[in-house]
């Protein structure tokens, strides 16, 4: 850690810096005044999130030996629990067959003794920064990072910006790891996983990204606590797709409309 840099008022996880870099405003609601909308919303793609999430619970599980049939219909029963009433069934339904192909195939391909991890969601963290990896090799010395996504037409590039994403970045400091392993889930029709060739990671780029990080740091606690200095980026604020055109779910707040803030509560953060 540079001997000049900052004093760090709170820790940074990987979310944050993308955060903040997308939409100044949306942080500043999230991490300085820890709000979150009290109810999930389709809005927000939050089914996206819980889907990546009982999956990579599920990844974990399957490395600490726990059989596929338990495992699945733990996995299943988590979904139709934390989606009834809020996903809308055609989406819920594309999901659920993405989530139980996923786990046919991984007993196929993968074996839970193949190396890959030693653990699950293992805390790291430093002076200025946390984080919860996917997994670690049980050497340490490869990052094992799982992603649900939709297929790209190119998969050399939608690699690429993953390899080179601040999480990952963030994540090789953190752990000093020297290599790389990305996998795929693709939500979308063929299902399938794919696992990507490892990418050897130099000492010389670790170091050059922690000093562009503690840079993004030092200038997000420049910032402080005024909410205008984190200006409203309709860019980052708005999700376009060819199916929805939606507000950040801060919208209310930023345009200060009477009594929104009874939509929102003391945003949670897991227990350390």
């Amino acid at each position: 850690m540079p001997a000049k840099a900052r004093k760090s008022p709170y820790k940074l996880s990987a979310t944050a810096l993308s955060c903040l870099l997308e939409s100044p405003k949306a942080f500043y609601w999230r991490y300085i005044a820890k709000l979150e909308p009290i109810s999930q919303s389709i809005a927000t793609y939050d089914h996206d999130k819980l889907a990546g999430s009982l999956w990579a619970a599920w990844i974990d599980a399957f490395y600490r030996g726990v059989p596929e049939k338990e495992n699945t219909e733990r996995l299943l029963a988590d979904w139709h629990e934390q989606t009834e009433g809020w996903v809308p069934e055609k989406i819920k339904e594309r999901l659920t067959k993405a989530l139980t192909a996923w786990a046919s195939i991984y007993h196929q391909q993968f074996s839970p003794d193949d190396g890959v991890r030693n653990g699950s969601e293992k805390l790291v963290e430093n002076e200025r920064f946390v984080g919860y990896v996917d997994g670690l090799s049980a050497d340490e010395t490869t990052l094992h990072e799982v992603k649900s996504t939709s297929r790209a037409k190119s998969v050399s590039e939608q690699l690429w910006k993953v390899q080179n994403s601040i999480q990952v970045k963030l994540y090789l400091v953190l752990t000093g790891a020297t290599r790389v392993l990305i996998e795929f889930a693709y939500k979308d029709e063929p299902y399938d996983i794919w696992r990507a060739p490892v990418m050897e990671v130099t000492k010389e780029q670790r170091k050059t990204w922690e000093q562009e990080l503690n840079a993004l740091a030092d200038s997000i606690y420049a910032l402080g606590d005024d909410p205008n200095n984190y200006p409203c980026h309709p860019d980052g604020c708005c999700l376009i797709t060819k199916n929805y055109v939606n507000l950040c779910p801060f919208q209310a707040l930023c345009s200060q409309v009477p009594g929104a803030e009874i939509a929102f509560k003391a945003r949670e953060y897991r227990a350390r």
